[in-house]
């Protein structure tokens, strides 16, 4: 087949505020396979009926879509009867989830209730357990959770010994539903800047949202350190229908400083640890091409890196550093490391954002052979057209309206009451604005 229709429905926001690497998760089909017919929806807005009547070869379900299970339990139910016509449409449906542990029960249900074709799943193992019923009736490949874009190669690199960050990192200070994985994430950094500082290395390590880097600034600060250190991105918990992660919230509000422990006991004593969800995370893969020699919390990472292979391993508590700072000094095992990391992760072409695409177009074509569906072009570029006429007004209006709420959020923290009496009139204009 020449020419296909695809759908693509996400939930990405303004595009000029949102996260490099989402950005290019939402449009590397149309980027890398132009020849095809896309229509991107934002299901922030609502979709046009005249695209809910088009009939499309196939239908992607992105992720930041599918993030859509951790909403309230009645704004998801609202979701899924707005975009019920997705679950009775014969075309291909292709789902591109990730952090498939949270609500995997409401997840799997989904795939299941929408007769989706194809799971790409970012996790490589248990998918019995992350998809009971699905996984018996659908099928599942494994994904990744980020890939190379085709510029990132042709970086120009800094060299490596005129780099200024000897261990640079940046990490979320995670919640305790992800289990003593993602403890692990954030509490690495500390420990290493403790460990780090008698041998006299310099680190730029930082938890938290302030020391969040996107685009080129994320790049620069990577290519800017001899060593990158990171950690498994995933979870060691199992959060079915998201009721561990609601409870948790709740209490850590009345007690913010509650430990790990103190919460184990009393959300989920018994079960951290059953399974361990993860995958290679995209910082793996750009401090690879950058060669920026990594130091891994040793694991599976998707089983493309692998210890003393292509990083040096570190424990989870940071207790073994004194081998660690050995290694960073032995300048011909630095390079070996590093040489090889970049030479595996640039030859494995499933992880270009062009292979991603290639491989989704692959599985339309091969689904299609199986199903009877028409979608003959003409209509379909018709309505194409006509949404790029009126859509991007609309957008813009709410791109702005939505500006103008996180203003007055910002300018109002730390007065809550004032901030909930803003909300309520924000409330009140958006229910009876016409439209």
């Amino acid at each position: 087949m020449d020419r296909l229709n695809i759908l693509v429905l996400h939930s990405l926001g303004n595009p000029s505020k949102a996260a490099d690497f989402l950005a290019k998760h939402v449009d590397c089909l149309k980027r890398s396979l132009p020849n095809h017919n896309y229509l991107y929806h934002d299901v922030s807005l609502d979709l046009p009926e005249y695209v809910r009547g088009a009939v499309f070869h196939a239908i992607i379900l992105d992720v930041t879509f599918l993030w859509h299970r951790w909403s309230p339990p009645e704004n998801f139910l609202r979701l899924k009867a707005d975009y019920d016509f997705v679950r009775q449409s014969d075309a291909v449906k292709i789902a591109l989830p990730q952090d498939e542990y949270d609500c995997n029960e409401l997840l799997d249900d989904w795939m299941f209730d929408w007769r989706v074709d194809v799971v790409v799943s970012v996790i490589a193992r248990h998918w019995d357990v992350l998809y009971p019923k699905y996984s018996r009736s659908g099928k599942i490949i494994l994904g990744y959770t980020g890939y190379i874009d085709e510029s990132l190669p042709s970086f120009e690199l800094k060299p490596w010994l005129g780099r200024r960050i000897d261990i640079g990192y940046r990490a979320k200070k995670l919640p305790p539903y992800f289990g003593r994985l993602g403890e692990t994430k954030w509490k690495i950094g500390p420990a290493v800047v403790a460990a780090a500082r008698p041998h006299g290395f310099v680190t730029d390590i930082v938890l938290g949202d302030q020391g969040t880097l996107l685009g080129r600034k994320w790049l620069d600060f990577i290519n800017d350190s001899k060593f990158t250190l990171g950690a498994n991105s995933g979870s060691s918990l199992l959060d079915p229908r998201g009721e561990i992660q609601r409870g948790i919230r709740a209490y850590l509000k009345e007690h913010p400083a509650a430990t790990f422990e103190e919460i184990e006991v009393k959300f989920f004593k018994g079960l951290d640890g059953k399974y361990e969800f993860t995958a290679i995370s995209p910082r793996v893969l750009e401090a690879a091409v950058l060669n920026s020699c990594q130091i891994l919390v040793e694991g599976d990472y998707s089983g493309i890196v692998r210890p003393w292979e292509h990083y040096i391993p570190i424990r989870a508590d940071a207790s073994d550093f004194d081998i660690v700072a050995a290694a960073m000094r032995d300048h011909g095992l630095v390079g070996q490391l590093t040489a090889n990391c970049r030479a595996t992760i640039l030859d494995t072409k499933e992880l270009r954002y062009s292979a991603k695409a290639e491989r989704l177009v692959g599985l339309i074509t091969e689904c299609l052979g199986r199903k009877n569906v028409h979608s003959p072009a003409a209509p379909v570029e018709t309505a194409i057209r006509k949404y790029q006429e009126e859509m991007p007004r609309k957008y813009a209006r709410k791109w702005r309206a939505q500006a103008v709420r996180q203003n007055i959020r910002r300018a109002l923290e730390g007065h809550p009451v004032a901030l909930r009496a803003a909300q309520a009139g924000l409330g009140l204009i958006r229910r009876f604005r016409p439209h």
